[in-house]
């Protein structure tokens, strides 16, 4: 659960970033953070699965 959370957060932060730095939305800011999002979440996931 701590890992969606996180994955979440991951994706609202990198997407405000994106917007803040272009100043509009675009397909590939959203699939971006999107993808950082999963990549972070699944890493997340597999340090609180082994540790």
């Amino acid at each position: 659960m701590t890992a969606i959370i996180f994955a979440l957060a991951i994706f609202c932060g990198w997407f405000i970033f994106d917007f803040v730095k272009h100043k509009k939305v675009t397909m590939e800011m959203v699939m971006s953070s999107l993808v950082i999002s999963v990549i972070a979440g699944v890493a997340w996931w597999l340090l609180d699965f082994f540790f």
